[in-house]
């Protein structure tokens, strides 16, 4: 018989030490060090570059300026140069001749400043009612070092203290003396004249000097471009609103101090606007001038008092009002990290680099917002939120803070806006841990906060309570997570005007769903987060509908896969409807309880609000057939912009919309769209809500999903911005449309309205001016020549 096979040793866990630094990580650490080395070091040439840099932002505008009245570049950049130099030859100018005659008047004031300083001399030597505690605490002082020195001399193997010894100094010549005036001299005036000459050039080969940059940056050039068109226009409005802040400081100072009766008062007032340049310090060097002065020439206290309330008056007004109401964001950065990048900057430079800190911190943030490799630099830096809201309230929840979690509620007016943008992705984000990372513990903080939180929503927007049972029940399929989104969207529809009752996903079991009561419902809708909901689905609407046969079931599935949020996935579901959002739950229910299509309950227009828009319309001239080639242009150029097979512009008249202009790779679409009914196509949406309209796909909005038109050119996605006239009524829209279902940004749909108002505009223009003879430019591809419409 064989023997005992040996034991293999175990493998070590893999997690058993920690992972050694990896080596990208490691070059980062280094690099960085390795740049903060040279920067140190190589602090005389940088800091002149840098402080030409930052004076080439200030004074680019004025070449900008001087260019557009037809100046050559070096013209420009000259007389900008000779501008500055004049400027700050004048300031010196009059800074030296109020500093020798406020000189002339020092030995005057040695007499008041002497009484003053005799008066507090004599205060101060009155017994006061602690001289006593002070009298004994110096003594035990003494007596404690006496003691210390008499040990120290009995411990000692010499009673010899050793001798001290004293160098004094060479005495330096006259020719010495005269070299270290000139180098004190010679420095400051040799550093401004390397300024100067950098600021030039930097002036004359702006665009020279840029392209270089983007050139060494590589990557893409729309990211680097972006980049430094966001560091530049963020410096110039810091600068500009810096100056104002300050010159809103210098001229009531100098205004303050002159009524007070402070000597050189406009001289106090200019230096404490350029000193605020230098943060934290600037300000208070600047008011020691004043308060010194203050205190030399009266004899009494009153002036001096009058000066401290002056200074404490204006920067309790220019820190609490005009530095937020100016600043607001306009750098981008966090307090945190304006405070370090100044100890940074300034233990580095000196105090030019504390000068400098804010403007090189605005550009580090900048990178780091548009470079991926830098991105960390926005986190350190920036003021944007590193976690967007549905993370933030996710992470309030797993830490318990349940009132900062409705905190973050309360921050929204809207509950169901919360509720679909917050608060359904949270639950998402938890019922994705749940399945893998998350503890019991977690999931009972991340229920019983969401539960509170739910709750306080429902105090703060409160809905009437039904007069009979509602005809609608909201009820989660399986978990917590189900009823609390359950929860949600019955708040919302009750919000919406629609009563429903949220129940709890234990109704649907086995052994509940036969006691359901479901008498006087019309439809229940099914929450679910489950990725494979199918067959808890089918099962729940099978028993519903033996319970109540014509019972209405809606499947709102929070996180399922793509292949069931198609067309026709309802069917294999065995429900009537499926939603994957709050919002197009909303919709499905509120259509399928009212037995009618979705467009029939467009918004009403008031009558006198319509007529008004109606004849805004008509003098609008958006309906002539000589602006026809105008209208065509501007929704081929909307096309091109974001890349959509069509753009329309789409006017909204009493009965009927008309798409009169239409752009794009797919304009013959608009060939048989281009009359309709009022309440069938999106635009009139925009007219009724007055507002913008972003439909991510038609086919799962119950609004147009059963719109013929729109099923039969097989559009799926509409994103629409108001056409206003100049009284602020809307006349129509201007719309991009897709065939495949697709999103908008923020940023994009802010670009679409300015392509609207540059229309609106232009119409204006156009009806102002003389009408020509016949339209001018061709009708767009597929559209017969003469129509009204695109």
């Amino acid at each position: 018989m064989p023997g005992p096979q040996p034991v293999p040793a175990p493998t070590p866990a893999p997690d058993a030490a920690p992972p050694p630094l990896r080596p990208p990580a490691a070059l980062t650490v280094l690099a960085a060090g390795l740049v903060v080395a040279v920067l140190y070091f190589g602090r005389d040439i940088f800091v002149p570059l840098a402080l030409a840099t930052l004076l080439g932002f200030m004074l680019d505008p004025l070449v900008t300026r001087l260019r557009r009245w037809r100046l050559p570049r070096a013209l420009a950049v000259v007389l900008v140069m000779v501008f500055t130099l004049g400027v700050l030859g004048a300031t010196s100018l009059f800074v030296g001749g109020q500093v020798v005659q406020l000189s002339k008047n020092l030995p005057t004031y040695q007499n008041t400043v002497r009484a003053k300083l005799r008066d507090l001399r004599q205060l101060a030597a009155q017994r006061g009612p602690l001289d006593g505690a002070a009298r004994m605490a110096d003594l035990v002082g003494d007596e404690l070092d006496a003691t210390r020195r008499a040990l120290d001399h009995a411990g000692s193997t010499s009673s010899r203290a050793p001798a001290r010894v004293q160098l004094e100094p060479a005495p330096r010549s006259a020719l010495q003396a005269a070299g270290d005036l000139a180098e004190s001299v010679l420095a400051p005036v040799g550093s401004a004249g390397i300024v100067l000459v950098f600021m030039f050039f930097i002036l004359l080969d702006r665009n020279d000097l840029r392209d270089r940059l983007l050139r060494l940056a590589g990557g893409r050039l729309h990211t680097t471009t972006d980049a430094l068109a966001d560091a530049g226009r963020r410096l110039s409005r810091y600068l500009t609103m810096q100056l104002m802040v300050n010159l809103s400081y210098g001229v009531p100072m100098a205004a303050g101090l002159a009524l007070i009766g402070v000597p050189g008062a406009l001289l106090w007032g200019l230096l404490a606007a350029m000193l605020r340049f230098v943060p934290y310090i600037g300000p208070l060097v600047a008011a020691v001038f004043p308060l010194g002065l203050a205190f030399a020439v009266d004899p009494g206290w009153q002036m001096l008092l009058s000066v401290l309330a002056l200074v404490l008056v204006l920067e309790l007004i220019s820190n609490q009002l005009i530095e937020p109401w100016l600043y607001g964001a306009s750098t981008g950065l966090s307090a945190m990290s304006i405070i370090v990048s100044a100890v940074f900057w300034t233990a580095i430079w000196g105090p030019i680099g504390l000068v400098l800190a804010t403007p090189l911190t605005v550009c580090l943030a900048v990178l780091g917002r548009h470079l991926p490799a830098l991105a960390w630099l926005d986190v350190l830096l920036g003021n944007r939120p590193v976690f967007d809201p549905p993370t933030r309230l996710y992470q309030r929840l797993l830490a318990g803070d349940v009132e900062e979690a409705i905190e973050l509620a309360t921050e929204q007016a809207d509950a169901e806006a919360f509720y679909s943008a917050v608060a359904v992705p949270t639950l998402r984000l938890a019922a994705n841990d749940h399945r893998q990372v998350a503890s019991a513990e977690h999931r009972h903080r991340v229920s019983t906060g969401m539960a509170t939180l739910i709750a306080d929503l429902r105090t703060e927007h409160p809905v009437p309570a039904p007069d009979a049972v509602p005809a609608v029940l909201c009820i989660g399929a399986r978990g917590a997570l189900d009823s609390l989104a359950a929860d949600m969207l019955a708040h919302a529809l009750a919000l919406a005007g629609t009563p429903a009752q949220p129940l709890p996903a234990a109704v649907v079991g086995a052994a509940h769903i036969a006691s359901l009561p479901l008498d006087g419902v019309q439809l229940v809708c099914l929450s679910s987060f489950s990725a494979t909901p199918e067959a808890q689905l089918r099962y729940v609407a099978r028993r519903l509908r033996q319970r109540q046969p014509g019972l209405q079931v809606v499947a709102a599935l929070w996180a399922a896969e793509p292949a069931l949020l198609a067309p026709g996935a309802a069917q294999q579901l065995g429900v009537d409807a499926v939603a994957s959002s709050l919002a197009e739950a909303r919709l499905c229910v509120q259509a399928l309880c009212d037995q009618r299509p979705a467009a029939a309950a467009l918004p009403p227009v008031g009558p006198a609000q319509e007529a008004l828009r109606l004849q805004a319309l008509a003098d609008s001239g958006a309906l002539a057939p000589t602006l026809q080639a105008a209208l065509h242009h501007a929704a081929a150029r909307a096309a091109d912009i974001f890349d959509a097979p069509l753009a329309v512009v789409s006017l909204v008249q009493a009965e009927t919309q008309v798409w009169q202009g239409a752009g794009g790779p797919h304009v013959d679409l608009a060939q048989a769209l281009h009359t309709a009914a009022r309440g069938s196509l999106p635009c009139a949406w925009v007219v009724a809500l007055d507002q913008s309209l972003v439909v991510g796909d038609i086919a799962r909005d119950p609004r147009f999903a059963g719109d013929a038109l729109l099923q039969q050119a097989g559009l799926r996605f509409y994103a629409g911005v108001p056409l206003r006239s100049p009284q602020g009524l809307v006349i129509g829209a201007l719309a991009i449309l897709d065939r495949q279902p697709r999103t908008l940004a923020t940023r994009e749909l802010r670009l679409l309205q300015a392509l609207a108002d540059d229309l609106v505009a232009l119409l204006r223009v156009a009806a102002d001016a003389p009408a020509p003879a016949a339209a001018t430019g061709p009708a767009p591809a597929g559209l017969p020549d003469g129509t009204a419409v695109a």
